[in-house]
């Protein structure tokens, strides 16, 4: 058992995940999952605050995790994220170093946000730079996350963001000498990161995702959300079902999506004239969409593979009723994978 637990808190949905690791291997100790209240943490309001509480409690229990630290991911939205070259430099003259460095990309004043920072790879002999994630988000957003865990009686062992989460929970599919690139479909943005030597260098957020499709197939086939959520998520790009109906309903925010990735893989040749992205990483719930993964591939001409932490990792006691949702548990994942790897 982990000392500590994962507790995803996204647009749509709660997740809670426990691992416990035997020798190489790690298997779900305890997991639940619950729909997101729709006012969720965004909220000004006390009170749909406590009825946001109240919900992850009940996810808690009914999974029966007793972990009181907990690894919590900030949506990437909510983020401001930069990552940076530096030159080789002790630990404090790093740190005073950053200070610079976060008023020049951080769009907020300082005494707005909390900062943090991390060394993604040091320097070396052979590379005299460190690179170095400057992360930061507004101190109401980090007090409505805090007041929310103290409500339940938990501490927040670590508190991150989302790209890093995944980044981790799909680690084994990106660590190569060569470069990828991880497209995290979420329910309201799509998060876009490019992973050199296993080690992330760039990461940019797209705000559209799973939501914006769904909406898209609802007012143009005149029905529910509801109803237009399971159209999407039963048919896809199917051509054949609904006349194509649904398909085209997806193309104009895949083709959106689309524009970002190829601007993303345009920057990074022109950073790296000598380097080429040759694998792209599918996660999230909409990455699961039948026909996503055959397009990407097909408009870039690259490999594009689906990245289920689940199964990378192999892990035991996956409930089946998770079936081809996996790619959707990636982040509480990678958050309850970060003690134990």
């Amino acid at each position: 058992m982990s000392d500590t637990f994962g507790l995803d808190i996204g647009t749509t949905s709660i997740k809670a995940l426990s691992l416990k690791k035997g020798g190489n291997s790690f298997a779900i100790e305890s997991m639940g999952l619950g729909p997101a209240p729709q006012k969720g943490i965004m909220s000004e309001s006390p009170e749909d605050l406590h009825k946001f509480a109240e919900a992850v409690k009940q996810i808690i229990t009914s999974a029966n995790i007793k972990q009181k630290e907990v690894n919590v991911a900030l949506p990437e939205s909510q983020v401001y994220t930069k990552i940076i070259e530096m030159p080789a430099l002790s630990e404090k003259e790093l740190a005073a170093a950053l200070k610079y460095e976060m008023e020049q990309y951080i769009p907020l004043p300082l005494d707005q946000v909390k900062t943090d920072w991390q060394v993604l790879s040091p320097s070396t002999a052979q590379n005299k730079t460190s690179r170095i994630l400057l992360v930061a988000a507004s101190l109401a957003l980090i007090k409505k996350y805090e007041a929310v865990l103290d409500e339940l009686g938990l501490v927040p062992a670590t508190i991150e963001t989302e790209m890093l989460s995944v980044h981790r929970s799909i680690f084994p599919l990106v660590n190569t000498q060569s470069s990828n690139m991880i497209v995290h479909m979420g329910a309201a943005t799509t998060n876009i990161a490019v992973v050199e030597n296993g080690e992330l260098i760039m990461v940019f957020t797209v705000d559209k995702g799973g939501i914006a499709i769904t909406r898209a197939i609802s007012l143009d086939l005149g029905i529910d959300l509801t109803q237009a959520d399971s159209y999407k998520k039963a048919y896809g790009l199917n051509k054949d079902a609904f006349e194509g109906k649904i398909g085209k309903s997806l193309f104009p925010i895949l083709e959106s999506i689309l524009g970002d990735i190829r601007k993303t893989m345009l920057l990074y040749k022109e950073k790296n004239p000598n380097q080429q992205i040759t694998q792209m990483i599918l996660s999230g719930g909409s990455a699961q969409l039948p026909g996503v993964d055959i397009y990407f591939t097909n408009q870039l001409n690259i490999q594009v593979v689906l990245g289920s932490s689940f199964q990378v990792y192999d892990m035991k006691n996956v409930p089946p009723e998770i079936g081809a949702d996996s790619l959707s548990f990636n982040v509480v994942s990678g958050l309850a994978l970060k003690d134990a790897i």
